[in-house]
């Protein structure tokens, strides 16, 4: 059987951006999430958007390694700055990824990703704009809003970035034996609030159209920041589209 490149994305904006340049030969449901398989930048790829949260994003991953041999996969996606150097659009090439809960850090579920695929990917061009950076990744249960929270998880920790799902992935790549990287891109900074949108996810992990209207309707005060959010969101698509090309072509 072919083997194929898996790149995974929680919600549709994080993939849209390649989503939309693949041929796609099929689409898989995958109880809960989807799988689109084709053809991108001459790989063989199947891209996966998983629904938000380190468990379905474990659980999609592992459908997928069940229907497909890997070559390797690609955690994708937005992520909250802990560090005040990272801007809106700038990326997070993880070397670590820690699992925290409760704030804590959970030491022996720290995870360093192989050496020679983080100097590998920091070596790409990156799109105009955009800075990478190597560090830490925290992955956590529950959305980090507020600036205090954000610069002090970053402190406690070391880390540049903090998002909801990588920490599974990583692990659950490891388990299988599947070369495994993350690339993240900022959507809102240590020093921005961010709104927790985390009441608008439907039962498939995707944020909904339906409940982000009447969440306008009902509290118009958060529209100015849901649009600030959402021309961020597209800025970090962008320059994670970009920068995923330029990376497939330093693979050939």
């Amino acid at each position: 059987m072919e083997h194929h490149l898996c790149i995974i994305g929680a919600i549709r904006e994080e993939i849209a951006g390649i989503k939309g340049r693949m041929k796609i030969d099929e689409s898989i449901k995958l109880n809960g999430a989807s799988a689109f398989v084709g053809t991108w930048e001459g790989y063989r790829v199947v891209l996966v958007r998983s629904g938000v949260g380190r468990r379905r994003a474990a659980k999609a991953f592992q459908q997928v390694c069940d229907y497909f041999p890997l070559v390797q996969v690609i955690s994708i996606g937005f992520a909250g700055g802990l560090d005040p150097a990272l801007q809106v659009g700038d990326l997070l090439i993880a070397d670590t990824i820690t699992m925290v809960r409760d704030g804590a850090a959970v030491t022996t579920e720290s995870m360093a990703i192989p050496v020679a695929l983080v100097n590998q990917a920091m070596v790409v061009a990156c799109p105009e704009g955009a800075t990478a950076y190597q560090g830490t990744l925290l992955t956590a249960d529950d959305v980090v809003s507020h600036p205090d929270d954000k610069i002090k998880l970053g402190q406690t920790h070391g880390a540049l970035g903090v998002d909801m799902e990588t920490f599974e992935l990583a692990k659950e790549a490891e388990r299988r034996d599947v070369p495994f990287l993350s690339v993240r891109s900022v959507t809102d900074t240590a020093e921005q609030s961010l709104m927790n949108c985390s009441h608008l996810v439907d039962d498939d992990g995707n944020v909904s159209t339906l409940k982000a209207g009447w969440h306008v309707l009902t509290h118009p005060g958060d529209l100015t920041g849901m649009i600030e959010l959402g021309k961020h969101a597209r800025l970090a698509t962008a320059h994670l589209t970009s920068y995923l090309k330029e990376y497939l072509h330093c693979l050939k």
